[in-house]
């Protein structure tokens, strides 16, 4: 896989940042994945130091916004496995 992220992408790094972003973003198509975007945006995007401030800064009790985290990375996970498979979003 290593070498073909080398062979295909031109900047690896920057490209992987961006499809996951699309992929986060994509998530707020469907009503169940709002609050789940919003919690993996302002967990790994916005600059959050701790997953209590990305809680805080939504304004939500930790425990809601680690259950939106956790539903945001399991879409996130099965979008990104079907785009692999199906080469669709």
């Amino acid at each position: 896989m290593r070498a073909r992220l080398a062979a295909d992408l031109t900047d690896p790094a920057k490209e992987l940042r961006a499809l996951l972003r699309q992929a986060v973003d994509d998530l707020a198509r469907d009503p169940r994945g709002v609050r789940a975007r919003e919690a993996l945006t302002a967990s790994y995007f916005s600059g959050a130091p701790t997953q209590e401030a990305a809680a805080r800064r939504l304004g939500l009790p930790y425990g809601t916004y680690r259950r939106h985290q956790r539903q945001g990375l399991d879409l996130l996970c099965e979008a990104l496995w079907q785009q692999e498979l199906h080469g669709t979003r």
